[in-house]
């Protein structure tokens, strides 16, 4: 017998996986895909909003950009942030000039800004089409733009220099523009941009063309100081390191045999290695103070005159006594000489030949020669030597250069100050 066996339910039952409401991803979806409508209308429309807040604009800055039209806005976009764009869009029209503006402040940040406006409009009007014409590309004219002013501009113009001549001189201390066919005539004679430039804006330091200008040396420790008239030590200098040399003998009338230190040890050096070739080195005037030199040139002066005392001796403060690293020399002969009632020079004896071949070899140079008087304003002085080390002095005697022409040839310059 069969029996109708009826499903049973329970309480349980009714709640089973298949009576359990469906989830309705079709309409989280369509949901999703709304917001997302919505944010990506939000987002397309505030686009450059957002670009500019990623720059650093400010809400009021943005505001002020945004009023512009697109073409505008995206000129603006193209660039780094411009702290001046309010000025700039209050001041000019001209969109694409906006970046020139902010870096042309950049670069000559005394100006206000309205002359600002007025130059870089008239540069690039007027003054950029013909830069280009003599192939200037656009950092090349930035690179002009940094240095020069209108006149300058004009200059450049009127004699066509390209940027390839312009260049070698333009990283050069004492560049200045106007004066490029100065620096082109002594180039082509010297062959060397740094002796072009600086030997014109400093024209003293060759002395036959003194022109009158004064400098203070504010750097007087530097061992390759180049101190003359026009480059001259502050009347308070004294090296702080004066000693005097413990084994070299000195003159009966030197009254002040210091030097420093450094100095100092390459002259017993040298002393040392004369003395081994039977050649006996003496000390006639080492430091001598700013008050001193006054004294020395004074004398001259009354004897004679200005021009020859100019010639003869430094002026105070130009000389290189004052440094502590230039010394007189004379030599036992000489004064065994004096003894007997001899007159003789050092430049005429042994010891000095053995110095003139030897004394680079220990840091020392001859610094006034004869036949280099019109470069270094001062006679013949065979006894007088200057310390500026083995490697400099060593360079100095390969190549037959002066003082002077060492630092014109190597671009070294004084840290100076205008003398009022």
């Amino acid at each position: 017998m069969r029996l109708n066996r009826k499903k049973r339910y329970t309480y349980y039952s009714s709640y089973s996986p298949s009576r359990r409401s469906k989830v309705r991803w079709d309409r989280i979806a369509l949901i999703a895909g709304a917001v997302i409508l919505i944010l990506g209308i939000a987002v397309w429309l505030n686009f450059s909003r957002i670009q500019l807040l990623m720059k650093g604009y400010s809400f009021s800055q943005q505001n002020t950009i945004l009023s512009l039209e697109h073409q505008a806005v995206d000129e603006i976009l193209s660039h780094e942030k411009m702290e001046h764009i309010a000025d700039w869009i209050e001041g000019s029209e001209s969109y694409q000039l906006y970046d020139d503006y902010e870096k042309y402040l950049s670069l000559h940040k005394n100006l206000k800004q309205e002359d600002v406006l007025k130059t870089v409009n008239n540069i690039m009007t007027n003054y950029k089409p013909r830069f280009d014409a003599l192939t200037y590309n656009e950092e090349q004219l930035w690179n002009i733009l940094k240095i020069a002013s209108i006149d300058d501009l004009n200059y450049l113009l009127a004699h066509e220099y390209t940027y390839s001549q312009v260049e070698p001189y333009m990283s050069i201390k004492g560049f200045a523009i106007g004066d490029l066919e100065k620096y082109i005539k002594v180039y082509n004679e010297k062959k060397d941009y740094r002796y072009a430039v600086l030997s014109v804006a400093y024209p003293f330091i060759i002395s036959e063309n003194d022109n009158g200008d004064s400098y203070i040396i504010q750097n007087p420790e530097h061992l390759v100081t180049l101190v003359k008239k026009g480059f001259r030590y502050p009347s308070s200098y004294v090296p702080s390191d004066l000693t005097k040399p413990s084994q070299i003998p000195v003159s009966p009338d030197c009254e002040n045999a210091q030097l420093r230190k450094e100095a100092a040890d390459a002259l017993t050096e040298m002393f040392n290695a004369a003395k081994e070739e039977g050649y006996t080195l003496i000390i006639n005037s080492a430091y001598r103070s700013y008050e001193e030199q006054e004294k020395v040139y004074k004398e001259i002066h009354d004897r004679y005159d200005e021009v020859t005392a100019s010639s003869l001796v430094a002026i105070p403060g130009a000389s290189e006594h004052q440094s502590g690293l230039g010394v007189d020399l004379t030599s036992q002969s000489v004064l065994d000489d004096k003894r007997n009632g001899i007159s003789s020079r050092f430049g005429d004896k042994p010891e000095y030949k053995w110095c003139i071949a030897n004394a680079h070899k220990y840091g020392f140079i001859l610094r006034f020669e004869e036949d280099k008087a019109h470069i270094t304003g001062i006679g013949n002085e065979p006894w007088h030597f200057r310390y500026v080390g083995k490697d400099v002095a060593t360079e100095i005697f390969n190549n037959g250069w002066t003082l002077e022409e060492y630092c014109l040839y190597k671009g070294i310059i004084p840290n100076i100050k205008k003398e009022k």
